[in-house]
């Protein structure tokens, strides 16, 4: 492939794996509008509890062999195989165990309604087991087209399930049906489209090929997950269940734009330049167009967010929610950077230096635990949350340093753009909060800022030369003239 079909590949499967994340995580977020009415902050509290394990157990199933197959450049049916077993049988152990602990759990949060949401949620483990190497050989050939749509149909699906349990008196159990209901219907579409396994067997040699790239990536995940979202087992233990649920809505909130980047912008981007590896100076060059374009979207992203929190919980969830406004404000600033550091570690993977990622991993929750810990022994959310953001602010920049050293490339450039875009992201809220407080536009009123935080933020990146807008968008045009 030549630079215009690598740029038009690139720029195409994003819209569309960009537009079926859209698409699911939106589907998603109206269900969880309509069950917020339905259910009850203790509810989706308990839920949140049963989400931690469910979360971990997923990320060992998986362990990191799908991004070990997209990366290995001649897969055989072996390898797709090997890793279908091994992953069928992990999850089988991890489902047993959740069945035998479930009752230990809901005794340790005083809640025995826990013992049969863990038991009946512990089966989505299998389902999504079934699945994996299905998904993987869809992104393997860029098919985000065909991914997207089928995801949509699922949660479609598992929405409507959902909301007629709620509507029955089910409770908290609706969303653990929620979750399997989905599972069901996207692993059958899988299934029916890219057909069952042609081989089952299991070879030693393709497993230790695949695992020695997944298990420094599956450890992190492990940490970075079970960090993340130990909070919620924290909020649950130490201060109340309500309190979760207020925190896991702020969280759902924050998941729909960070899942959209995090699960279909950057696996295309991960995918794609997975085959420049070896040749540097197009990988290169390719690299620094999407930092820029990536931290410009994510900034922009994180800006809107953060300012109309509040409005958005209010319009979303109602005013009996709005401590979730709190929480997301807190969340999304974390997340600016925490993107940052993923998109960093796409050049740990693709140069198979995953003990990296590992390692920054241990230093990164290292820091993490010291702060979680002074929260509770301080009793403060507040204090819990700010550590939160300080810890992602200190681990991009460690992991922005390891990256450069493995790139063997040493660009202020790129830094230069998070730090700028930052800045005008700051910029733009603290004056848009200016501009609000004399005119005393507060609630709905707000929008009408709108179009002056798009016309600041921009006119900013401009003055800042980190966005030429003209440049750039001729760039794009005469991508798509000569991709065709």
């Amino acid at each position: 492939m030549n630079d215009n079909q690598i740029n038009r590949s690139l720029l195409l499967n994003t819209l569309w794996s960009f537009g079926g994340r859209f698409g699911y995580l939106a589907v998603g977020l109206i269900t969880n509008i309509i069950l917020v009415r339905l259910l009850s902050p203790r509810e989706f509290g308990q839920v949140s509890i049963v989400m931690f394990f469910i979360v971990i157990s997923t990320i060992l199933i998986e362990s990191g062999l799908s991004g070990a197959l997209v990366r290995k450049q001649n897969t055989t049916e072996i390898d797709y195989s090997t890793v279908f077993i091994f992953n069928l049988a992990i999850s089988i152990l991890l489902m047993l165990s959740m069945l035998g602990s479930a009752e230990y759990i809901a005794n340790f949060y005083n809640d025995n309604e826990l013992t049969n949401l863990l038991r009946l949620s512990s089966l989505v483990l299998i389902v999504n087991a079934l699945r994996i190497t299905q998904s993987v050989k869809l992104i393997k050939a860029l098919k985000f087209k065909v991914k997207s749509y089928y995801e949509i149909i699922a949660i479609i699906v598992g929405s409507v399930v959902a909301i007629y349990a709620a509507m029955q008196g089910a409770g908290a159990l609706s969303l653990v049906i929620l979750q399997l209901s989905t599972a069901i219907t996207l692993t059958g579409l899988l299934w029916f489209y890219v057909g069952p396994m042609r081989s089952y067997k299991f070879s030693l040699e393709s497993f230790k090929q695949v695992y020695k790239f997944g298990i420094n990536t599956t450890l992190a995940s492990i940490l970075n997950k079970a960090f993340d979202n130990s909070y919620q087992l924290i909020l649950a233990k130490y201060f109340t269940i309500s309190q979760s649920g207020y925190f896991y809505q702020a969280k759902k909130l924050q998941e729909m734009p960070i899942g959209i980047i995090q699960n279909s912008v950057l696996s295309v981007v991960y995918a794609t330049l997975s085959k420049l590896q070896n040749d540097r100076k197009k990988f290169k060059k390719l690299y620094f167009n999407i930092v820029k374009v990536f931290t410009i979207v994510v900034g922009f992203m994180c800006l809107l967010i953060f300012y109309y929190s509040e409005l958005i919980v209010q319009i979303l969830y109602g005013k009996e929610w709005l401590i979730s406004a709190t929480y997301l404000q807190l969340l999304i600033l974390g997340s600016f950077f925490y993107l940052q550091e993923i998109f960093n570690r796409i050049l740990f993977k693709i140069f198979d230096r995953t003990d990296l990622i590992l390692k920054l991993e241990f230093v990164k929750k290292a820091l993490l635990a010291i702060t979680m810990i002074y929260g509770v022994i301080t009793l403060s959310i507040s204090n819990l949350l700010y550590g939160f953001v300080l810890v992602s602010a200190i681990s991009f920049f460690i992991n922005y340093y390891y990256a450069r050293k493995v790139y063997d490339e040493s660009y202020w450039n790129e830094m230069s753009v998070v730090l700028k875009v930052a800045l005008i992201a700051s910029t733009t809220i603290l004056f848009s909060s200016y501009i609000a407080n004399i005119y005393q536009l507060k609630g709905i009123y707000s929008l009408f800022l709108l179009p002056m935080i798009v016309l600041v933020y921009f006119l900013l990146l401009n003055i800042f030369r980190v966005l030429s807008v003209k440049q750039d968008l001729k760039a794009i045009k005469l991508a798509f003239k000569k991709g065709k």
